[in-house]
């Protein structure tokens, strides 16, 4: 099946259609999984289960042989459902409407065909892989169980929602949990007592003129602070005695995040009332332009007529996982805008579904062809 023809293009939207209906929430992605197993062997390509936990696990399939390998990966997992993003695909016109199309049930769509076509060819100068991924919106540890147990690729290009542009930079991420203690007292009179919430204001404050410090990068910009949760108190006339709050650093390149991690550590580690956890990490990456897969895409996207541009992404993605993990050129790029993921009204355009599966076998074709002499 080319994946420019009628049949491609039909097959690619009625499989969006199949994976946005069904519910794929982290963790709960084996009934997705599960489709994605018997669908792409109905199709004849052989699968590989690589388990992650108890009824989660990545699904891998390939084709051609030796190297280079290439990696297509994507994750079949989904935040919860927000507004009208739930798990019900709507199409209208030339945008398909539901919870998890453009992040990144459309790479997958787009990623599918591209394997097929492949599949047709006589010979291919080295290996492709589908890396179909679970747990990217949780801890992030479907690529990485992979990984760990074993699997390995020379080039990695992993689909998020990037409008078709080329990420070959992105940001890390330290997630932490801080607690702060005080002491209660009456509302009336709150000199008797410690406020908690002050004490965690002024240790937030603290870590954010410490990250400040670090250095900006050209593409991604300077360090972020956010604080997406607080909690303290029962009532408005009490002093509260424990506060806790989740934080979210985002990293940028060539910082790691040991050096966010201590700088961060050593500021809680002044009040002897603060505490933290860390509950999600990730590093940053950097990805050379000069690199034959960064070149191989911005190459590809030229000649089928895409607008594409190297630039850089504030968010995490997988792209990280093979970058540490392997220590491998990755990036990112794939249908659909990041304003659209996580939001209350989730679309992908249907056209640019169809341009990424030319975009990523034009781009796998010519990286083979590159690195195979």
């Amino acid at each position: 099946m080319k994946v420019d023809s009628e049949a491609a293009s039909r097959y690619r939207l009625q499989l969006l259609e199949k994976l946005v209906d069904i519910p794929s929430v982290f963790p709960s992605e084996e009934e997705i999984m599960l489709f994605l197993q018997h669908e792409l062997t109905s199709l004849g390509f052989k699968t590989t289960r690589i388990e992650v936990a108890p009824s989660r696990f990545n699904l891998l399939c390939s084709v051609g042989s030796g190297r280079p390998r290439i990696c297509l990966n994507a994750h079949s997992d989904t935040v919860p459902p927000n507004g009208s993003s739930v798990p019900n695909a709507r199409v209208d016109g030339d945008l398909l409407f539901g919870l998890g199309s453009c992040d990144t049930k459309a790479s997958i769509a787009a990623m599918v065909t591209v394997m097929l076509d492949l599949a047709a060819r006589s010979e291919l100068s080295g290996t492709v892989d589908l890396l179909i991924s679970v747990d990217e919106e949780g801890d992030g540890i479907g690529v990485r169980s992979a990984i760990k147990q074993g699997y390995k690729c020379d080039y990695a290009i992993v689909g998020e929602p990037t409008s078709l542009h080329l990420i070959r930079v992105h940001c890390g991420l330290l997630f932490l949990k801080l607690t702060t203690f005080g002491v209660a007292a009456h509302g009336c009179d709150p000199a008797m007592g410690i406020s908690a919430i002050d004490r965690m204001l002024e240790l937030i404050d603290a870590i954010r003129c410490e990250i400040a410090s670090f250095p900006s990068h050209p593409i991604v910009g300077p360090m972020s602070l956010n604080v997406g949760e607080i909690h303290a108190g029962d009532r408005p006339n009490r002093v509260p005695n424990r506060c806790d709050a989740r934080i979210d650093i985002r990293i940028v390149p060539p910082i790691s995040n040991k050096e966010v991690f201590e700088a961060a550590r050593r500021v809680i580690e002044k009040y002897e009332w603060a505490s933290y956890e860390v509950e999600k990490r990730g590093e940053a990456v950097e990805t050379a332009e000069a690199s034959p897969l960064v070149q191989s895409i911005l190459s590809s996207a030229r000649k089928i007529g895409l607008p594409t541009v190297p630039t850089g992404f504030r968010g995490w993605t997988e792209a990280e996982s093979f970058r540490t993990g392997l220590g491998i050129d990755a990036v990112v790029i794939g249908p659909g805008a990041v304003q659209q993921a996580h939001s209350s009204d989730e679309f992908v355009s249907i056209s640019e579904v169809h341009r990424a599966a030319k975009l990523y076998l034009e781009s796998v074709l010519r990286l083979l062809a590159t690195s195979g002499n």
